[in-house]
């Protein structure tokens, strides 16, 4: 979310004149709009957080996927996310023993879309464990552009970056900080 720029308030000038119940629903409404206008100013200022022992629409559980898509079995699944104006920082740790059908590139749901932007600015770093590399020496975790994707890559020195596989079996402890888009709640 971002913060407001300008306020417009309602401005009835005819149930002002009127009095009464007129004026009285003008008051109501006017009431009514600065409230939402200070929750969207207040959530954007102290930020909204989202775990997997939040309760409703509140709630994040990291939720793993490959490109060819399948059904991942869990051992856990911990997640923590924290928006503050349009700043997301997501936190996950995930472990899985089996991937049904799942195939192709590995990634992340994250909660927030992330925000349109050139190439892959967005990039977090990843502890990895029992997982078998597709290449490279190490894996970090990219927020794909205008998507919820966080994709899974494997680095390291004088390896060109490629996506990480989908595994039968690993954990991945991750924490990524992206730029989101406008309003979601």
């Amino acid at each position: 979310m971002t913060l407001p720029t300008t306020t417009v308030l309602p401005l009835h000038s005819e149930r002002i004149k009127e009095g009464g119940d007129g004026l009285d629903k003008y008051i109501r409404e006017l009431v009514f709009t600065l409230q939402r206008q200070y929750e969207d100013v207040a959530q954007a200022v102290n930020g909204d957080i989202r775990s997997n022992v939040s309760q409703g629409s509140k709630q994040f559980l990291p939720t793993l996927d490959g490109s060819t898509p399948g059904t991942f079995t869990y051992t856990h699944q911990t997640g923590w996310v924290l928006r503050q104006g349009l700043m997301v920082d997501v936190w996950g740790d995930v472990e899985w023993s089996a991937t049904g059908t799942a195939a192709g590139d590995l990634f992340v749901e994250l909660p927030y879309k992330v925000a349109v932007s050139e190439q892959m600015p967005f990039v977090g770093i990843v502890q990895p464990s029992a997982i078998t590399y597709t290449g490279g020496t190490e894996i970090v975790i990219n927020a794909i552009n205008d998507t919820y994707r966080g994709e899974f890559w494997n680095t390291g020195d004088g390896f060109t970056t490629a996506n990480q596989s989908v595994v039968s079996s690993g954990r991945l402890i991750f924490h990524i900080r992206y730029l989101g888009q406008g309003i979601e709640r």
